[in-house]
Order: C-alpha cells, then structure tokens, then sequence
C-alpha cells in the first residue's frame, strides 16, 4: 500500500486500481473487484485519510496498521463486508517513541540512569561532560597588562576577557578565577602596573610567577606568532605557562612590599643626585649653578629621612631585625646592601649557592658550539641587587680576608678587573645566603669551610 501525489494505489490479485481523492480527504467507496460483490478478505474497504495532519511517517504507519488488520481478517475466513477504524496520527506525530536501554554510550546523552530508575532516584548523565572535564583539569592563565586595562586568556580557552586595571577590576578576576582549578598565573613585567594585580592574586593563594618579557617573545617567535596584540599576548602567555612551567612567586607580606618601594625611592633619588653632581661640574652660569646646589641640598634631605624610614622598618619587623644583623656583621656589607638584600632579595637564606648566585644574575653561563669554545658570562637577574653587590666586593676586596684572598688568587692567574669583581661578588652573595641559612654571624673560619 503506498500513497503517492493525490492517488491511491491498491495492489488487488496482481491487478492494480488506480482511484483518485480530493484534497481534503474523503471515504473511498468500495472498490470493484473480480471476486465480485462478496470480496475478496484482504479488500479495503474504506480509509480516512488527512493531508493536513499525515506526514510521510504518518503515512507509514497507517500502511503498517491496514497490512496487520487486513492480514488478521485473512486469518479469520471471513466474507462479510468489514470496515477497519480510522487511522488517527495525532500520538504519532507528537510524541516520541520510548527508547530502549541499551548500555551505556559514550557519544549519548540520552543513557540517564534515572530513567530506568524509580522516581526517588535522582539520576546523571553516565557521559562525563564538557563543563565537568573543564571544572577538573588544571587551567594556565596568561595576563597582559597595560596602563588602564588588561587582557586574560586561558589554557584551555574556557576564559578570555579585559578587565580594567583597577581594584574593582582586580577582585573580578580573582573571583572567577576561584571556580577553576588553577594550576599557574604568568604575567609580564611591564614596569610596576602589574603590581597591585599580582599582589591580589598573590593575597587570594594563588599561584603567580612575573617573567621577563624578553623570553616570553623569544618563545612567541619560536612558536610560530610573529603578530603582536594585547589578546595575542595573553594566549602566548598562558600557552608559555602551560609548556615552561616557571617556579610560582614566593608570597611576599606588605612589610616587604612597602620595604621595598622605599629602597627602589633611595636609589632614584640617589641616580637624581649623581645626575645633578655630574652637571655642576660643567657650568659656569652663577644662577644655573645656584639651581642645582639648591636641587642638591633637597636631594640630600629627601635621601635622609628614606634612611630613616628605612631603619624604623627594620627595628619594627623582628625578621628583618635579625637578618640585617646577620648581614651586616659580614666587613664590606653596609646598612644600604643589607636593606636592598633584605627587600629585593626575600629568597636570601632559602636557596642553594646555584640558585641563590643565578637569581642575582651573578652565575656564569657557557657559550660554546662545536669547535668554537667561547667565554662564559653572566647574564639576566635583579639589576639592582647586583648593583650593591659590586660596591660591596669592591669595599670587600681591601676589608674582608676571604674575599681578598680570593682577588688575589685570581689576579695572580692573570684574569681581567671585571672577572675578578664578579667572582667576588658571587663568593661574597653564597657567604650571606650560607649565614642567613644557618642563623650565624661572620666568622672567617666559618665562612671559608661553608662555602
């Protein structure tokens, strides 16, 4: 039985009739038959077909529904006339079939335990979902931070967003950074703007590392992104965080952070008074003159009280009352290197003399390729750590017996000044990270078997 543009064909003894129906669906008559007027058992004898509710699925199953009936009417050897009832597609059309439970799919959704569970039961989807894999797994977060806003990227990319770079700002991201499992957060040094944002996260336990910009791009051009913008940066930032894996920021306490923004102000004003120094000597002009001697004294009086502030910092915190003593019981170490140690250096005491001499940028690397073996240098680290450094090796080099030795040693090989200052001033920073570590003070003996 099939029905096919606007006619119904019945398929009778292997004798097709072929009869017409209008549009709107009407009662068939009883089709004529050469079995004559009793019929034949498997005759239809009318259907109630409607165009505006029957589909093709519909359709089908009306067919499936006259073969059954028809087919039991043959059984039964009957030759009376007989009317089958209508055909409604109503429950066929609006409702699905229940599906069967066939074991648990990975590709389905459809395999809810609860269905095939009593009602009491609250049921779940057996297929681990998206949200619930992104919920688990470790997330790497790349922040690109400018004056006014910054730009986060994740990997994987389940968060990408600018937030202005304010407190408000600050506290957004942090909150959504609590519904994942963070597992590394790298930002740029972009010259103190990332500051207050990683001093949040930092507050909030989270895992922070600061790197410096110059390897980030190196690892951009070696991945292939020659484009550069504020959402591109972010992405290679967490991509950089996910691959390299740098060691997390040790969690500094605001002691050590307004410490260290008064050491930073102490060496500025200090530049500014060398700077002023160097111009008195070249004019000649009595009132120019008189500026910067005036500019001079200010600079002088401005650099007295950071000293003094300073010192009150120190005296107040007994951790750092007890490392400055330490520091400075060591000849050529002053108030000034050991309040730079103690405010750019946190990690003094904590690390070994590998460590402690690359985080200074004191620590030689090789340079060497096939036939070419060329000099090892120093390279990267805290500028300004190693600055006080070389006026301290410097003092050391006449004062300290242990590190004289080592000047004159080295200068009897033949080495260059410069050689010569930067092993001191290596020897010098393992000595101090060797005392803090072991709470002692300077001792030569000590200080030679230690080290």
């Amino acid at each position: 039985m099939s029905l096919k543009s606007n006619n119904f064909l019945i398929s009778l003894n292997s004798r097709p009739v072929r009869r017409s129906f209008s549009e709107g669906g009407c009662s068939l008559p009883a089709l004529r038959s050469p079995l004559g007027e009793a019929g034949c058992p498997c005759m239809l004898i009318s259907v109630m077909v409607n165009n505006s509710l029957m589909g093709k699925s519909a359709v089908r199953l009306a067919d499936k529904a006259g073969a059954c009936e028809a087919s039991e009417a043959s059984r039964a050897g009957t030759s009376r006339r007989r009317e089958f009832g209508r055909v409604q597609v109503f429950k066929a059309v609006t409702e699905r079939e229940p599906r069967r439970h066939r074991g648990t799919s990975p590709n389905s959704r459809l395999n809810r335990p609860s269905v095939f569970l009593s009602k009491t039961k609250a049921g779940a989807s057996s297929h681990l979902q998206v949200r619930e894999k992104t919920m688990s797994e470790p997330v790497y977060v790349g922040i690109d931070v400018a004056k006014e806003t910054f730009h986060v990227a994740t990997c994987p990319n389940i968060l990408k967003t600018q937030l202005p770079n304010t407190h408000q700002g600050h506290r957004q991201l942090s909150q959504s950074l609590k519904n994942h499992t963070i597992a590394l957060i790298v930002l740029e040094a972009t010259g103190g703007y990332e500051r207050p944002l990683t001093a949040e996260l930092l507050s909030d336990s989270l895992p922070v590392v600061v790197v410096n910009p110059r390897q980030v791009r190196d690892f951009a051009r070696g991945m292939g992104q020659w484009a550069k913008t504020d959402p591109i940066d972010a992405q290679v930032l967490a991509k950089f965080a996910q691959i390299v894996k740098p060691a997390p920021k040790t969690h500094s306490t605001p002691q050590t952070a307004e410490l260290s923004e008064l050491v930073r102000r102490r060496r500025q004003l200090n530049d500014l008074r060398t700077q002023e120094s160097n111009r008195l000597l070249m004019i000649h002009h009595p009132k120019v003159k008189k500026s910067i001697q005036k500019m001079l004294k200010t600079l002088n009086f401005q650099i007295d009280e950071i000293d003094r502030l300073i010192r009150e910092y120190i005296d107040a915190d007994d951790n750092f009352k007890n490392k400055d003593r330490i520091l400075r019981s060591t000849p050529g170490v002053g108030p000034q290197t050991s309040a730079m140690l103690i405010a750019n250096l946190p990690e003094l005491g904590s690390l070994n003399r590998q460590e402690i001499a690359a985080l200074a940028g004191l620590a030689p690397w090789d340079r060497s390729s096939g036939k070419s073996d060329g000099k090892a240098h120093i390279w990267g680290g805290r500028k300004d750590v190693r600055s006080v450094l070389y006026m301290a090796a410097f003092t050391a080099c006449r004062f300290n017996p242990v590190i004289r030795a080592l000047a004159e040693r080295l200068k009897q090989k033949g080495k260059a000044y410069k050689v010569v200052i930067t092993a001191c001033m290596r020897k010098l920073l393992i000595i101090l990270n060797t005392m803090v570590r072991n709470q002692t003070l300077w001792t030569p003996e000590k200080s030679v078997k230690n080290t």
